[in-house]
């Protein structure tokens, strides 16, 4: 091995271990914790080795933020790879139960990772978040194809609902197969996704609801919204 793929590897080695003892500080003391100085303090490192590997608090917050959206997209897509391909219901099912698993399990990050941003937050955070969303488009799509048009939405789409679809699939960077699909995804996607962040925010609990028996009455709405058969319900955990 040569030197400087030696070196190549130990630099790779720290910048992971780097982001590790980052996330820790950003998950277990909150954002203002985070700064280049406690990061070395914790890595046994100077401020100006940190700054090597980081050339700013924001590109090593973002670099933090990346490695928990990239973990959470691939925690959803190892549940949906479980689905037989052709139960696209039953993979919508696994992907939105694996979404909330996930938040639940990791709720500061998960907080952290969507709900701290910054007008400066770099692009690879924006495409980080991205992958989230467009993974659910794409399930989504393939529940429409088999079991859409669903019954709701009842009314002919119109501007004030098409449009805010529209951005949305245009911010994720993907399509769907009509105005219609885009619209009912962007409401499911935002029902989905406020339930899951209420819960992972501890309000449900609050209430009483450890066990997530709100997500999953939501859940069975949203099945009953596009029209899913029941057995979908029974996919996964």
């Amino acid at each position: 091995m040569t030197v400087s793929l030696r070196r190549q590897r130990v630099r790779d080695a720290t910048l992971r271990e780097l982001i590790s003892v980052s996330r820790g500080i950003l998950t277990d003391q909150g954002a203002e914790a985070l700064t280049i100085r406690a990061v070395a303090r914790e890595m046994g490192m100077t401020p100006p080795g940190v700054y090597r590997y980081f050339d700013s608090h924001r590109t090593l917050t973002d670099a933090v933020v990346v490695a928990i959206l990239e973990e959470l997209t691939e925690h959803i897509a190892g549940s949906v790879d479980q689905v037989d391909a052709a139960d696209t219901a039953g993979r919508l099912v696994a992907a939105s139960r694996a979404l909330r698993h996930w938040a639940v399990e990791h709720a500061a990050e998960f907080h952290l990772s969507w709900f701290v941003s910054s007008p400066d937050e770099g692009a690879s955070v924006r495409q980080a978040r991205r992958q989230v969303g467009r993974l659910f488009a794409d399930v989504f799509s393939g529940v429409w194809r088999d079991h859409g048009p669903a019954p709701l939405p009842p009314e002919t789409p119109s501007p004030a609902t098409e449009t805010p679809a529209r951005r949305l699939l245009e911010q994720l960077e993907t399509e769907l197969p009509s105005s219609a699909a885009e619209v009912a995804f962007t409401r499911c996607w935002l029902r989905l996704y406020g339930m899951v962040s209420v819960e992972a925010l501890g309000l449900t609990r609050a209430i009483g609801d450890d066990a997530g028996e709100l997500f999953e009455a939501e859940l069975a709405d949203l099945a009953r919204t596009l029209n899913l058969p029941a057995t979908a319900l029974s996919t996964g955990p």
